[in-house]
C-alpha cells in the first residue's frame, strides 16, 4: 500500500435520494465523492443539494463525471461539463474520469468498439482538459480497466502525475494492486449515517495535493436558511437578546439559537391527531417537505396529522429520531437536503 488509510468516504449520485451531508461529516468522513454529471451535459439531479451541503459544510469533495464518450474530441467536451460545475463551487479540487462498463456498451450501441489505444486517448483527453483548468486529475479504474483499456504508463507520461481511484471490493487488495491506489473502492454495501441504505466507500491514501479550495460565492447563503429566517421573523421569533434574525442565509449562532426554541407537532385530541402548531415556520417546513418527499400536502400553515405523517417520513428517509416533532435536528437536516 502506498501509505496509511488517512479517511474515509462514501461516493453518491442521485441514486441515493436525499443524503444528509452533516451526518456524513459528523460520522468521521472528510473527503465524499460526488457525480457531478454524466454524458453530454446531463447533470446529477442531487449534485446541487449535495455540492451546496459541502461547500456550506467544509467538506472536502472528489468529483466525478459519468462517461459516455466514444471519441476524444466527446471526452473532452465531458471535460469542460465537469470543470463548469465545480467551479460553481471550487476553484481547486480533484475531478475524476469514470469510464466503466456502460461506457463501453454504449459506444457499442453506436457502432464503436473500444479499444485500449481509443480509452486510453479518451481518458487523456478529459484529463488534459481538468488539469489546464486548475484542477486535479484523476481517473477511476479497476484490474480489468488497467490491464484491457488504459495504457496508464501513456497516461503519466502525457500528463504527469494522474490520482487513481481503484475500484475492487475485496477485504484485501493484492500488493500489486494496493501500490496503484490512491483511492480504493473496496465496497458497494457500505452503511453510514445519513444515507440510507447501500453506499460506495473508498479508503483515502491521498489527500490530493492539499485541501479542496471553495469559490466566493456572489449568493453564498443557502436558500433553506434564508426561508426559514424570514418565517421565523414573520412567527416573532427572536435570538438571545431579542432581536429578530438577520436574514442571511447563514446558520450562525442566533439562527441556532432560534431553532432550538421550535418544537412544531401536531396535536393528540381524542386518539386523533389534530393541528397543534401554526405559522410561517409551519408553511415552510411544509414546503420543505414537499420539496424533499416529492409530496403535495397543502402548505397553509397548520401542523396536522398530514404534517405529521410526512415529517415522520421525512425523519425516517433522512435518518433522524422518528418522533414526529420538527425540531433542531430536523430543520438542520432540512438546511443541507
Amino acid at each position: 500500500m502506498k501509505s496509511e488509510v488517512l479517511y474515509e468516504g462514501p461516493d453518491i449520485s442521485e441514486h441515493q435520494y436525499v443524503v444528509d451531508i452533516k451526518r456524513v461529516r459528523d460520522s468521521g468522513c472528510r473527503r465524499i465523492g460526488l457525480r457531478a454529471g454524466y454524458g453530454r451535459d446531463n447533470v446529477d439531479q442531487r449534485y446541487v443539494a449535495n455540492a451546496l451541503a459541502c461547500y456550506n459544510l467544509g467538506m472536502d469533495v472528489l468529483l466525478y463525471w459519468f462517461s459516455y464518450a466514444y471519441t476524444a474530441e466527446m471526452a473532452a467536451a465531458e471535460a469542460g461539463y465537469a470543470i463548469a460545475q465545480a467551479g460553481k463551487y471550487w476553484e481547486r479540487c480533484p475531478i475524476a474520469f469514470d469510464f466503466e462498463y456502460d461506457s463501453v456498451n454504449y459506444a457499442r450501441k453506436n457502432g464503436v468498439a473500444v479499444t485500449r489505444d481509443m480509452a486510453t486517448d479518451m481518458a487523456i483527453a478529459f484529463l488534459q482538459r481538468v488539469r489546464d483548468a486548475g484542477y486535479i486529475p484523476v481517473i477511476y479504474t479497476n484490474r480489468d480497466y488497467m490491464q484491457n483499456y488504459f495504457d496508464m504508463e501513456r497516461v503519466t507520461a502525457q500528463l504527469g502525475q494522474v490520482y487513481v481511484w481503484y475500484a475492487r471490493y475485496t477485504s484485501v487488495l493484492p500488493d500489486s494492486e494496493a501500490e496503484v491506489a490512491d483511492v480504493w473502492q473496496y465496497t458497494s454495501t457500505g452503511r453510514l449515517p445519513g444515507v440510507n441504505g447501500s453506499v460506495d466507500m473508498n479508503r483515502f491514501y491521498t489527500d490530493f495535493d492539499g485541501s479542496t479550495v471553495k469559490v466566493e460565492r456572489e449568493d453564498r447563503c443557502n436558500l433553506n436558511i434564508l426561508g426559514f429566517q424570514a418565517a421565523a421573523n414573520a412567527d416573532g421569533c427572536r435570538d438571545a437578546d431579542g432581536n429578530p434574525l438577520v436574514e442571511d442565509g447563514l446558520d450562525g449562532s442566533r439562527t441556532q439559537y432560534v431553532r432550538r426554541q421550535i418544537a412544531l407537532k401536531a396535536r393528540l385530541s381524542q386518539g386523533n391527531y389534530v393541528v397543534g402548531s401554526a405559522g410561517h415556520v409551519v408553511r415552510w417546513w411544509q414546503q420543505r417537505c414537499n420539496e424533499i418527499l416529492v409530496r403535495s400536502q397543502a402548505v397553509d400553515g397548520l401542523f396536522g396529522k398530514t404534517a405529521r405523517i410526512d415529517t415522520l417520513a421525512l425523519q425516517r428517509r433522512l435518518s433522524l429520531k422518528e418522533d414526529g416533532i420538527v425540531g433542531y435536528n430536523s430543520i438542520q437536516a432540512a438546511f443541507y437536503n
